[in-house]
């Protein structure tokens, strides 16, 4: 009879608040393209595919992924997450985005030119308190 192994995590889901969005934005430079260094001590800007975070991934006291959402050319809302490759398994990067999704629409009606104004002023704020 074979015997199956339960992976145990020690994975937390929670809501994103303002004083987790530095250890956020350090986690998205250091995902993406965009390279945290700069000339003239100028800071990288963030642009509007940073999002909107909504929910984060902590492992401990580590924020290891956040999800966030976006809108694209037409107008569709689109959720994402960003997961450090180091803690990510399986299909974690799915099943967050999924969670946070289905989570996210049963609070708020899905309202297409306030979430896309609620991108453009949280990136703006980011870049300006930076």
């Amino acid at each position: 009879m074979p015997t199956t192994i339960k992976e145990e995590t020690a994975l937390k889901f929670e809501p994103v608040h303002l004083s987790d969005l530095t250890k956020i934005t350090d986690l998205y430079f250091s995902q993406t393209e965009i390279k945290k260094e700069s000339t003239n001590f100028e800071q990288p800007k963030l642009t509007k595919e940073f999002g909107f975070p909504i929910y984060k991934l902590v492992k401990e006291d580590l924020i290891i992924g956040y999800s966030y959402f976006t809108v694209n050319s037409s107008e569709e809302i689109i959720f994402n997450a960003i997961i450090n490759p180091e803690y990510s398994f399986g299909d974690l990067e799915s099943r967050f985005i999924d969670r946070s999704k289905q989570k996210y629409v049963s609070k708020k009606e899905l309202d297409h030119k306030g979430m896309k104004n609620s991108i453009t002023k949280m990136v703006d704020w980011l870049n300006w308190s930076r």
